[in-house]
């Protein structure tokens, strides 16, 4: 019995040990590619998502006028005006001289980031920054200078939205 036991229990009992880390090895292998899938497909969906925004924002942007009147201001990059680091517009670009702000209502209309629009009797600007949520239908001129946004104040222009 003991040489039964030696000579073709044990190799038997440690061939299937051997074949059953394989097989483990195997699976996880199979497992680790199918996380990854998982998660390459989680990635497909949120880009998917983010297109279909993206379609329904320009589609409401198009059906939508390009010319409105809308209150403009003027803005310098202060924190009490702008957020922690008001050098950094939330289109994540440098602020600069010849851009602006848009309320959220225009940016979800189509007035996003890069577009250029023309404020009558002020000149073409670039879109570069978004306005705190309180506003509405409001625009605000980037300029360095305080006492030049100051002297600006408020007004009511009619602004359009360019397709170039």
């Amino acid at each position: 019995m003991k040489i039964f036991f030696n000579y073709t229990l044990t190799p038997v009992i440690c061939a299937l040990m051997v074949i059953l880390a394989v097989v483990a090895v195997v699976k996880q292998q199979e497992i680790d590619s199918l996380r990854h899938k998982l998660v390459l497909a989680e990635q497909t969906a949120e880009a998917r998502k983010g297109m279909v925004e993206e379609v329904r924002l320009l589609q409401k942007a198009l059906t939508n006028s390009p010319v409105r009147t809308v209150t403009v201001t003027a803005y310098n990059p202060t924190t009490d005006q702008c957020d922690d680091d008001p050098l950094i517009a939330a289109s994540m670009r440098k602020v600069r001289q010849g851009t602006i702000a848009v309320s959220r209502d225009l940016f979800d209309q189509g007035w996003v980031f890069g577009r250029k629009v023309r404020i009558e009797g002020l000149g073409i600007f670039e879109i570069n920054d978004l306005m705190n949520k309180r506003f509405t239908k409001r625009i605000d001129i980037f300029m360095w200078d305080e006492s030049k946004a100051r002297q600006f104040g408020k007004k009511n222009i009619r602004a359009a939205l360019l397709a170039i």
